[in-house]
């Protein structure tokens, strides 16, 4: 049985190891329509797969991906991860999405990022921080925002969402540039 081992503290929120016990509660989120909305999951994802690609046997120093988990209900409720690091050029992409719809909109979202980028600069040392995010996707657009994070460009018509085609922007933030 897993054990929820807290690797980053916050306020309202922990960056926890991810935890294979909690696989079936990540299987439901990736398959919720609202929730996989602007996460590329077009296909169907088993409980098996779930565990075979977010619980790797080898060790994937390229991406590494937390459970967020809430400290007053004790629950987990989303991921966030840096994704595709590249230790030469000290980049990285950073992923978040919150699994439990009803805690959308509270800023636990913000406060994850902000304890991804303190990780992200100054443990590991990165310089430059990236994210996607499609043209739609307001709340987190704003949220990123909010946090320093700077639009660097417009893709056209990269994501095909509820029969449309959209937009993604990406955005950046440096660790000179941060608001601390």
């Amino acid at each position: 049985m897993g054990e929820n081992v807290i690797f980053i503290q916050g306020e309202q929120i922990d960056l926890l190891v991810k935890n294979i016990d909690h696989s079936k509660v990540y299987y439901k989120w990736v398959n919720n329509p609202i929730v996989r909305k602007y996460l590329s999951v077009e296909i169907p994802e088993s409980l098996e797969v779930i565990k075979k690609e977010w619980f790797p046997d080898d060790k994937d120093y390229q991406n590494i991906w937390f459970e967020i988990w809430h400290k007053e209900d004790q629950i987990p409720i989303g991921m966030m991860g840096l994704i595709r690091i590249n230790y030469i050029y000290r980049n990285a992409e950073i992923g978040i999405f919150i699994g439990e719809i009803e805690y959308w909109g509270k800023g636990l979202g913000t406060e994850a990022v902000n304890l991804m980028l303190d990780y992200a600069f100054n443990t590991l040392n990165l310089y430059k921080i990236v994210v996607g995010v499609n043209e739609n996707n307001t709340q987190s657009l704003k949220m990123f925002k909010k946090i320093g994070f700077v639009e660097e460009g417009h893709l056209k018509e990269m994501e095909f969402i509820n029969g449309k085609w959209s937009d993604l922007k990406w955005l950046g933030i440096f660790k000179k540039d941060r608001k601390d």
